[in-house]
């Protein structure tokens, strides 16, 4: 096995899920395991914001054209901002939201809309702080000429019918659907973050006699295909850009990614997981409908081959296995 491994082998062209990586390394325990983590959770705030943006979405059905802004209003805007009668630089922006008395912007900015009407043009005074982060604005006075453009309402259920939006028809099912949505993305991001745990703690409890070669190879020839405009657009190197994305180096990554490759493996076959021929044409089927391709062309588009996709599918299922297996402590 080493004599066939001791050559580098062309990314996309080496099939893994054929390897025996009993040759290489001694699986660890992978199910009962502890996994210490805290799930992140919504907040009130974050629901509020997302509404926000969902009202947003749906301003050319809700925005008022009259009327008068007022403290607590979100708006929308344009402005332009003026330094001795010259616009400076980073002062100028178009259709803006900005929510009345939030407090983002430079004192006077936000008191300034209050008594607007959508449509009305405003010269308004204010003085940048003195601590400002940009020094040829901080303590300056400038003028900024606020247009706006138009109000959001405040959000009751017949706006909210308004919006013609088929996930939601009152205001408590699009605060609902505001919280389903931050809820999911949350899940999300805590089962990558466990399963990123639980497979370094896989790799711990595992012995690796050696990383093969071909793996290892492959592994870094994706990470250049992934990383190649950053490499070339000035990065330098990929270990330069790997250090400044990960702080650590090239080699480093490359072996805990070939790592968890070889565990991902090694589970599938202590625990019989297998993907089917029929799987794989299903997915790509699935996947390169969506982008109204070839499932020969999707694969080509994303520099992979069957026999990749093939292991990406078997990962898919092997990371389903390891959450439904493991205890997750806080």
């Amino acid at each position: 096995k080493e004599e066939q491994n001791s050559e580098p082998v062309p990314a996309g062209e080496y099939d893994i899920v054929s390897m025996d990586m009993s040759s290489y390394m001694t699986l660890g325990d992978y199910k009962g395991i502890d996994v210490k983590y805290t799930k992140v959770g919504v907040s009130q705030e974050e629901i509020e914001d997302q509404e926000k943006y969902l009202i947003i979405a749906a301003a050319d059905k809700i925005a008022l054209k009259e009327g008068e802004a007022k403290d607590g209003d979100m708006v929308n805007i344009d402005y332009v901002g003026k330094l001795d009668g010259v616009a400076f630089e980073g002062g100028t922006a178009n259709t803006q939201n900005v929510v009345i008395g939030a407090g983002k912007h430079i004192e006077g900015f936000e008191e300034a809309l209050i008594g607007m009407t959508p449509g009305e043009v405003k010269d308004a005074p204010m003085t940048f702080p003195e601590n400002y982060n940009n020094e040829d604005l901080a303590g300056k006075d400038v003028v900024f000429t606020l247009t706006l453009n138009y109000i959001y309402p405040e959000i009751t259920d017949e706006v909210v019918e308004q919006m013609e939006d088929e996930n939601y028809k009152t205001k408590a099912e699009l605060t609902a659907y505001a919280k389903k949505l931050l809820d999911d993305e949350a899940e999300e991001g805590n089962r990558a973050n466990i399963l990123g745990i639980a497979f370094q703690n896989i790799i711990d409890n595992s012995t690796f006699n050696e990383v093969p070669k071909a793996i290892s190879d492959n592994q870094r020839q994706e990470l250049e295909t992934r990383y190649a405009s950053a490499i070339e657009g000035g990065g330098g190197s990929l270990d330069a850009v790997i250090n400044y994305l990960y702080g650590t180096s090239a080699d480093n990554l490359i072996e805990v990614y070939s790592k968890q490759r070889m565990v991902t493996q090694a589970v599938a076959k202590a625990e019989g997981i297998e993907v089917t021929e029929e799987e794989i044409d299903s997915r790509l089927q699935e996947l390169s409908g969506a982008y109204g391709v070839s499932p020969e062309q999707f694969l080509e588009l994303n520099n992979s081959t069957r026999a990749k996709f093939k292991e990406l599918l078997i990962s898919e299922k092997v990371q389903d296995y390891i959450y439904d297996n493991i205890n997750v402590v806080p």
